[in-house]
């Protein structure tokens, strides 16, 4: 039994060194067929992080997914997972970092971008309710401490301000 694991390991490395000096631009689209659609933000930034997209098609193909990962993201951060939260707050970071790329391949064929850009924002509009909602949530309690604190300062400044008049206008009665 570990014989057989131990041929099956080195195999494995094997055809692993086998692909590793075989480097040619047909393994690097090969690699990105290779992972699974990502699900999650890990996924996403473990199937991307070093990969170099070769064209538009390339690159729109990897933002439909990575949308429809932010998507699932709010979905699930919306419905309560806590995870899918904290992967929301981390998920521009990552998207950052593509938008330097886009850019470039994006003067290519600025038309198809466009276009994908547009689908895009419909798509990431459906779910601004419940990204606002996710939010909203986090700062209401600051807000209305905030608020609170603002309406005290006001309402000090104010008492303040009626002070000073009323002992202008007395000092104008003794003059007058």
């Amino acid at each position: 039994m570990i014989k057989k694991n131990i041929s099956h390991f080195v195999l494995t490395i094997s055809i692993l060194v086998l692909l590793i000096s075989c480097n040619n631009n047909q393994k690097e689209t090969e690699e990105i067929k290779e992972i699974k659609v990502a699900t999650n933000l890990e996924e996403l930034k473990e199937k991307y992080a070093n990969y170099k997209f070769k064209d538009c098609d390339e690159l729109i193909k990897a933002g439909d997914e990575m949308i429809d990962v932010y998507i699932a993201t709010i979905n699930k951060a919306y419905e309560g997972d806590s995870l899918a939260k904290k992967d929301l707050d981390r998920f521009d970071t990552f998207l950052n970092k593509f938008d330097i790329v886009a850019e470039e391949l994006a003067n290519e064929c600025p038309n198809k971008f466009e276009e994908w850009a547009e689908k895009t924002d419909l798509r990431v509009s459906e779910v601004n309710d419940k990204l606002f909602e996710i939010y909203k949530i986090d700062y209401d309690s600051d807000i209305l401490e905030y608020d609170e604190e603002l309406e005290k300062e006001l309402e000090k400044n104010i008492e303040d301000l009626n002070k000073r008049v009323e002992e202008v206008m007395r000092e104008d009665k003794k003059e007058s």
